[in-house]
């Protein structure tokens, strides 16, 4: 227990400190989630809290940020750089509340995208028997065994090899004489041998299930899948508590360096994370963890590493470079996964360590590995990753964008919750936007979406140029100077959740373009590595959560992509989750998978010297060689 209490107000806590503690550590230690997504560095200014009573002290000066409330009852300052020193009180405003422990109902995917008639014939990565095997006698004294894969192989010839190990041979003698030797095995595809996983009553055979998991850097999505048909009976989708340490996948891994219980910290967050959202989906589609045998994963290399704990260091330094390629098939129960402890899990091989399963699986799902045509893939968030190729050849790289279209370093940003704004448009005559705003809430910030819509439709406006600049000539009451920038007011107090101007500032608007002129730059290079241009993309597949809800018009007017034909440009959506539900499903699936972890080419674009002069080049909207945007020439 601490010696000293700070009381966060509107939870109804007092939480125990110790002396020269952050607020911030405090709040994660009392379940009091902080939008951090810096993890701790004073850089995201997300976390602002108001000290109601008491003091605190400044962690870094240099990041040291202390301002009057307008209504004179405190002192806002950020948690991650506040020192504990004194008994305090503090109340968190609503828009520095991360929402982490909302689940949220979401649709299956659909499409071509997890038509499993692509992978014919139906293999789960589990499988499950039913077998009413003979007694032993005098007549036939086989051993238990042999007398269980005597029964599969009667059933499928093509399991065999199979193979057993201690802990199922220790449990195997009693399974059989309980259920009278009529029982249902599992059988989990392990590669080039199949291992019995569970021997038990009939009746499990009748709902056996698999799950299939996104382990996203930001959010996490699983899929309850029937192993028998396919069909999904529900999904779900909650931020990576792993948040509460950074939004980026360099900031956990620092974490883990730092503190003695890091990597365990992580691991903690992210199998919490999981099991959270695996235990909601339990109560909504009332099933038991026992029933699920089988597990598909996709994530980039990091967060593989942490869900494993396994020391994800390397990842950070050159040459990036993950533990392992291919992954063993696991059992359930070494991760801590709230499923039936002896289910097979399934990982997405990376390619590198800023190219990850999740890009293996997306690869799997839109098919481009068997396309004629030249596709590009491309999936924004915190790294950029992009695929050039088609059935010959693919071509891999990673960018780093930065988390700015995912919240950091822009004031007004938020998470894709409730309440965010993912569409906005401005009318200059009549000086007004529109909006639309998740769940139709009232606003309380702006997500990655609505960012690049309000860049595109200011822009259009005249608002800012293309370099970024805000007209700050006289005119408009939305301008105004904040400290030493200008900013513009998007929405007015009145019609915002939070009660305060929703605006974006200068130094907002820079962040996003070096994130969007960090993606457009990785495109265009590679493409010149390879001596093609956009205009040579036949079919450009536009993946992830963000690209999900992207407007493409938006998204090229700003030059977050390149100029391609829109009718060339396909919104994929998770295409990292429907590569997991595939390789759940399919046994060719998986294999291809493997296949193409191994025949992807990785250019590091770090090492290119014309990568930077492409960003520089590509850090004005769209770009300073407008002939590359002639769809949106003027």
């Amino acid at each position: 227990m601490g010696s000293l209490t700070v009381t966060f107000e509107d939870y109804e806590i007092e939480a125990p400190a110790e002396s020269g503690e952050t607020i911030l550590e405090v709040a994660n230690h009392a379940g009091v989630r902080l939008a951090s997504y810096c993890g701790g560095r004073g850089v995201c200014n997300q976390c602002g809290v108001v000290i109601t009573s008491g003091k605190v002290q400044s962690k870094d000066a240099a990041r040291w940020y202390e301002q009057p409330t307008e209504d004179g009852q405190g002192l806002r300052v950020l948690a991650c750089q506040s020192v504990i020193t004194e008994d305090i009180s503090v109340h968190v405003p609503l828009r520095s509340r991360a929402e982490f422990f909302t689940i949220r109902d979401i649709a299956p995917l659909a499409g071509e995208l997890v038509d499993l008639d692509r992978f014919p014939p139906l293999s789960p990565l589990t499988r499950q028997f039913v077998l009413e095997l003979p007694q032993p006698s005098r007549e036939d004294a086989t051993t238990d065994l042999d007398r269980v894969l005597r029964g599969l192989l009667a059933d499928d010839a093509d399991l065999a090899p199979v193979t057993v190990d201690l802990p199922l041979l220790r449990e195997l003698p009693t399974a059989l004489r309980d259920n009278d030797f009529h029982v249902a095995v599992a059988v989990t595809d392990a590669g080039p041998t199949r291992t019995i996983s569970t021997v038990r009553a009939t009746g499990a055979a009748q709902s056996s299930l698999g799950v299939a998991i996104d382990v996203g850097t930001s959010t996490v999505v699983v899929q309850l899948v029937d192993l028998t048909t396919g069909q999904v009976r529900g999904a779900a989708m909650r931020r990576n508590a792993q948040i509460a340490y950074g939004e980026d996948v360099i900031s956990r891994i620092v974490h883990t360096q730092q503190h003695d219980r890091g990597l365990r910290e992580m691991y903690e967050a992210i199998r919490d994370t999981i099991n959270d959202i695996l235990g909601w989906l339990y109560d909504r589609h009332a099933v038991s963890p026992e029933q699920v045998i089988a597990v598909g994963l996709a994530g980039n290399a990091t967060m593989m590493n942490l869900l494993l704990q396994i020391e994800a260091t390397p990842i950070r330094h050159t040459p990036h470079t993950p533990p392992a390629s291919l992954l063993p098939v696991f059992e359930a129960g070494q991760l801590g996964l709230n499923v039936h402890r002896r289910a097979g899990v399934f990982g997405h091989a990376a390619v590198n360590g800023f190219v990850g399963g999740d890009i293996t699986a997306g690869i799997l799902a839109v098919g481009m590995h068997k396309s004629t045509e030249l596709c590009l893939l491309i999936d924004v968030g915190t790294n950029g990753e992009i695929v050039i190729g088609n059935k010959d050849w693919l071509m891999c790289a990673s960018c780093s964008a930065g988390p700015a279209f995912e919240g950091v370093g822009v004031d007004a940003a938020m998470p894709a919750t409730a309440g965010a704004i993912t569409r906005l448009r401005y009318d200059p005559g009549e000086d007004s936007f529109e909006y639309e705003t998740i769940d139709d809430q009232p606003p309380r910030g702006i997500c990655g979406t609505g960012l690049v819509e309000m860049l595109a439709t200011l822009v259009e406006a005249g608002a800012i140029d293309r370099s970024g600049q805000i007209d700050t000539s006289p005119g408009s009451e939305r301008v105004r100077e904040y400290g030493y920038e200008a900013e513009f007011v998007l929405l007015w107090a009145a019609e915002s959740a939070t009660g305060e101007d929703i605006t974006i500032r200068q130094h907002d608007i820079d962040n996003l373009l070096r994130s969007k002129a960090a993606v457009l730059a990785g495109i265009t290079v590679m493409l010149e590595n390879l001596g093609l241009t956009a205009a040579d993309v036949e079919t450009l597949y536009l993946a992830g959560a963000f690209g999900a809800g992207l407007d493409v018009d938006s998204a090229v007017a700003i030059g977050l992509l390149p100029d391609v034909a829109r009718e060339r440009i396909q919104v994929v959506g998770n295409s990292a989750l429907a590569g997991a539900y595939l390789a759940l499903m399919s046994g060719r699936a998986r294999q291809e998978a493997n296949d193409i972890a191994a025949s992807l080419t990785y250019l590091d674009l770090s090492t290119d010297a014309r990568f930077m002069d492409e960003f520089i080049a590509s850090d004005f909207i769209p770009h300073t060689d407008l002939s590359r945007f002639p769809s949106i020439q003027t």
